[in-house]
């Protein structure tokens, strides 16, 4: 069995009455390429921000490393990298 690294789970945001997300799904095993494609506003980088613990979802679950993603710390958030195709710094 492959090792989940990243389980998301109906994960739902909203910013006001807009919705963000909407109950998405995935799960990225160890070692596997994963990619966010889809226009402005699609919902990337609010994921990536939910995953970084930098939001917090509305609903749903977002693990990382088998763990709460709302209780990683700074050492495992250090494990985790991104490609962006804008320069630009994350909070954390």
């Amino acid at each position: 069995m492959t090792n989940k690294v990243i389980d998301a789970k109906n994960i739902r945001k909203t910013f006001g009455k807009s919705l963000a997300i909407d109950d998405i799904s995935f799960s990225i095993a160890e070692g596997q390429i994963f990619v966010f494609l889809g226009p402005s506003g699609s919902g990337k980088t609010t994921t990536i921000n939910i995953l970084t613990r930098q939001l917090r979802a509305d609903s749903g679950q977002a693990r990382i490393f088998n763990q709460d993603s709302r209780k990683l710390s700074s050492r495992e958030l250090a494990k985790i990298g991104l490609v962006s195709d804008t320069s630009g710094f994350y909070e954390k």
